[in-house]
């Protein structure tokens, strides 16, 4: 069975899912309890177990496939698993099933990148561009782009990148001063700090220096010591570059050292928003029928969106 096949109240007894996003916190009478992410193949829904045993503890590892027991119980208007055991699943079970993939074939995406890398003309752009594609090669097409919100399975931070660069290329050809070199290098390296500060796709936790530093300074320090390598860090390319990288956030109090002060970053910040958003709901809307409305999404403040229940 799978989640969908559940209701309110309905007892759990050999339900299969991925769980992640796993944290240990306490109640307001100081018991440990665990905050996760049920995940089965389909359907993703929060999960907690309450009664946190030393037996449990012991079994749970984040980003593993287990077999639970427990009960679905209604948390606020929308379903909630509430595990009282959990068992690892055996090698009958197909465990990659329980991970979610980008959409595009990994190595269809590598080509479509890489040719957009081939695009660029500016030597600085592209050196610097290449050489750290080059250096994070591996991780960089198979990591998420984020542990929970968005693009968050293997080789999310690939495709995300790959579909900024599809929308990029609308505004490139509307609005003749845009620079492109600009905008394909920006896009290609504003997450690149992500292959550091997340653990991986399996499991995907923040690591310590994604804690201490975030992806945005990762990612600036990692262009600007590239550049440095090449002799490229006083040129202004360097300097714009990372500029989009600080920016990319598009406003401070959303983590971005600095707000777009060039077109091209301004670009490259509504871009990102629009796939990031627009990929939440294209997640939600596969779980609903038309004219029906998403549960609450923590992405748009607590809003629930509404299928259009019309003919295209």
């Amino acid at each position: 069975m799978k989640i969908k096949d559940y209701s309110f109240g309905s007892d759990v007894n050999d339900l299969v899912v991925r769980l992640s996003d796993v944290h240990i916190r306490k109640t307001t009478s100081g018991a440990d309890y665990a905050s996760m992410l049920a995940y089965d193949g389909t359907d993703t829904i929060e999960a907690k177990i309450w009664s946190f045993s030393d037996e449990i503890r012991n079994k749970l590892s984040n980003g593993e496939v287990y077999k639970v027991v427990g009960k679905f119980k209604d948390y606020q208007g929308k379903m909630q698993l509430n595990i009282t055991d959990i068992e690892l699943v055996g090698d009958d079970v197909d465990k990659s099933a329980f991970y979610e993939k980008a959409k595009i074939n990994t190595e269809v995406l590598k080509q479509n990148i890489l040719d957009y890398v081939d695009m660029i003309e500016n030597n600085v752009l592209k050196e610097v561009t290449s050489n750290i594609i080059s250096r994070y090669y591996t991780p960089f097409f198979n990591h998420p782009a984020a542990v929970s919100m968005h693009h968050n399975y293997i080789s999310g931070l690939a495709y995300h990148t790959y579909s900024m660069l599809m929308l990029a290329s609308t505004y490139i050809k509307m609005y003749s001063f845009l620079n492109s070199d600009l905008i394909y290098a920006g896009i290609i390296l504003h997450d690149i700090g992500k292959v550091i500060e997340l653990s991986g796709a399996k499991g995907t936790e923040y690591t310590f220096e994604g804690k201490m530093l975030g992806h945005i300074s990762i990612g600036s320090n990692i262009i600007y010591a590239t550049a440095r390598d090449l002799g490229y860090e006083h040129t202004e390319e360097v300097t714009l570059l990372n500029h989009i990288v600080l920016a990319h956030h598009g406003e401070m109090e959303f983590g971005s050292p600095k707000e777009p002060l060039i077109p091209e970053a301004l670009v490259i910040h509504l871009v990102d928003l629009s796939d990031s958003k627009l990929a939440a709901l294209d997640k939600e809307f596969a779980k609903i029928k038309k004219g029906e409305f998403t549960q609450a999404m923590n992405q748009f403040d607590r809003k629930s969106f509404y299928y259009p229940n019309i003919n295209k």
